[in-house]
């Protein structure tokens, strides 16, 4: 059963699209011909609705019913509106008051019994077009005292048309006498409740509909999260879990930095672990294909539902224009209900489709970039973590873009000088950006990070005097831990050398000073044998990648010889190996009686 806030959640919407379409209506500025009006600020230059054709400036008159164009009028041009020249009138002055003519007109049409009639008459030798309130028995009625004045034809508007007076006010005759019958049939009672009637058919589909599409939406959110519970059971399960361990500690790369993706990683152990290994790694590659697969059905069905989102906006659009355009009292906002929200409808639906392919399109590239196939787990979670940092800042940044591109286009619909705010806005910007100047050294830093893969989150690195494991990091500040558990954040702009213990492998440099009296060969095989047993162990072979270098004699002097000892570990693992293999050299000196040497006495 539904409940009643999923019952409610398209309502605000449902609400919202109405006051859009009810309440989007232009601002009549022909009243003021001494303002310059919303359109342009400037005195010299017509407003948006209105032609100048030299001598002439042309503006529409429209029906006070459904706002549809009658026919246009024609003044002499006023060059100047702040201080229009006396006696002449703007042409969208007259326009607006032959309209307000016309609603008075519709009162009166509404308020009488017999049909109206539009007759012509002359004035002052000028040809008006006039109401009379109807006819009875052939003859005009007098239920009113005097007939309502609509338009005056002038010699304007004649030389516009280039047709006599009398056949222009014929024209217009004939023009305001059709449009005062349709108003008086569409008043009429039958025609009234029929067309009340379809609009209560047009509701009823509507409600029907936006039902149905949250039937809909709510399949698709209960796919979606079936989907969403499988992926992470996936990654959850024990045996997978197991595969993913073992995958990590025992594939490796043999090439130091600098050579990443020359080569396939190398396998250790004989031949059997090798194809153990390759088998767990073809097994983990089939499961990133089966999560990929399910991540991909995931995007379509949120796909889905933003399309079912938009469908009930579309919905409820079409319904209100299509019950404005019936309902006589409501048919004067039928064009504005077709015309602007519609354009910006389409507007924003473009602007969150380009969204979500750009974001789509970004994932995909990510996806690519971490999924190399012949790149280590670790390497491949590495990448992971520095695209999800690389896509996060750029879907951000075309979030930013795109929606700032849509609010200047909204603006640009409602009449909004966009010009001067991006200038303002630029001037801000500058304005800020002289005094942020670290903050924007910081962002450049951090992009160059990312970008050049100098370090990522989980690496070890020394930054100057500061050391630690990067724990956070972000386009503007990098934060790490060191081994006393403090919190080291280093602004990004900070940051020129750094040094990176941990970037694919790691080092133990050992080295230690012997007795000049021991057997050089004698020491070197022990340190031999000690590594050989180090690396052979199960607990410490997936620590050390390759076998132990025993250098040899680094250094003869006085005190003793210095010998040094290589042993190439997995990233992060050079401190617990190293602290091991001391302990074992310092117990195989003691039962072989090797002497330490002495460190140089300071003066």
């Amino acid at each position: 059963m539904m409940t009643t806030r999923l019952k409610l959640r398209f309502v605000p919407v449902a609400l919202l699209m109405i006051a859009l379409v009810m309440g989007w209506s232009a601002i009549a500025h022909a009243q003021f011909p001494s303002l310059p009006t919303a359109a342009s600020n400037d005195p010299h230059k017509p407003p948006n609705n209105v032609t100048r054709l030299g001598v002439y400036e042309i503006a529409a008159v429209r029906s006070p019913l459904d706002r549809k164009k009658l026919f246009e009028v024609v003044s002499p041009t006023v060059f100047n509106r702040e201080s229009p020249l006396e006696n002449s009138l703007p042409v969208e002055v007259r326009a607006e008051e032959i309209i307000q003519r016309l609603n008075r007109a519709l009162d009166r049409v509404l308020n009488t019994q017999n049909p109206p009639l539009v007759t012509i008459d002359t004035l002052n030798n000028e040809s008006i077009l006039q109401l009379n309130s109807g006819q009875a028995n052939g003859k005009i009625s007098r239920q009113t005292s005097r007939p309502l004045r609509l338009v005056t034809v002038t010699e304007p508007d004649a030389d516009y048309s280039g047709k006599p007076l009398e056949e222009l006010a014929k024209e217009w005759q004939t023009i305001l006498q059709a449009e005062v019958d349709r108003i008086d049939r569409l008043f009429s009672p039958p025609v009234l409740w029929q067309r009340l009637g379809q609009a209560f058919q047009i509701l009823v589909g509507l409600v029907l509909g936006s039902l149905l599409l949250w039937v809909l939406r709510q399949r698709v959110i209960r796919r979606q999260k079936l989907l969403k519970a499988r992926y992470q059971a996936d990654f959850a399960a024990p045996e997978i879990s197991s595969d993913l361990s073992t995958v990590q500690t025992a594939v490796s790369p043999t090439e130091p930095e600098g050579a990443l993706g020359a080569q396939p990683p190398v396998l250790q152990g004989d031949e059997a672990d090798a194809e153990t290994m390759m088998n767990l790694r073809s097994r983990f590659l089939v499961l990133l294909q089966q999560q990929f697969s399910l991540k991909r059905q995931m995007e379509v069905y949120a796909f889905l539902k933003w399309m079912l989102f938009w469908a009930f906006i579309l919905l409820w659009y079409g319904g209100i224009a299509a019950i404005t355009s019936q309902v006589p009292f409501l048919m004067r906002w039928a064009t504005e209900a077709t015309a602007a929200p519609l354009l910006l409808l389409v507007l924003w639906f473009l602007i969150s489709l380009a969204l979500r392919i750009t974001k789509s399109l970004i994932d995909r590239l990510t996806q690519v970039w971490t999924t190399h196939p012949y790149l280590p787990l670790s390497e491949s979670q590495r990448i992971a973590l520095r695209a999800a940092t690389v896509s996060g800042a750029l879907k951000g940044f075309i979030t930013f873009l795109l929606m700032t591109l849509g609010i200047v286009w909204s603006l640009s619909l409602f009449n909004v000088p966009t010009g001067s705010i991006l200038a303002g806005g630029a001037v801000v910007g500058i304005a800020i950006s002289l005094g942020s100047q670290s903050l924007i050294k910081d962002l450049v830093n951090g992009c160059l990070i990312l970008a050049e893969d100098q370090f990522a989150v989980g690496d070890v690195i020394q930054v100057g005097s500061k050391s630690g494991l990067v724990e956070h990091l972000n386009l503007r500040v990098t934060q790490l831990r060191n081994h006393e558990g403090q919190l080291i954040t280093i602004p990004n702009s900070n940051i020129s050398d750094v040094s990176n213990l941990t970037r694919l492998w790691s080092r133990v440099d050992f080295s230690i000073l012997v007795a000049y009296e021991n057997d050089p060969l004698q020491v070197l095989d022990v340190l031999r044998q000690v590594a050989r047993q180090l690396y052979k162990e199960p607990g410490w072979s997936d620590r050390i990648l390759n076998p132990p270098e025993v250098l040899g004699i680094d250094e003869i002097s006085g005190n003793g010889m210095l010998m040094r000892v290589w042993i190439k570990t997995a990233p992060m693992e050079q401190w617990r190996v190293g602290r091991e293999f001391r302990l074992r050299v310092r117990q195989a000196f003691e039962s072989h009686q090797l002497q330490i040497g002495h460190s140089p006495k300071t003066p």
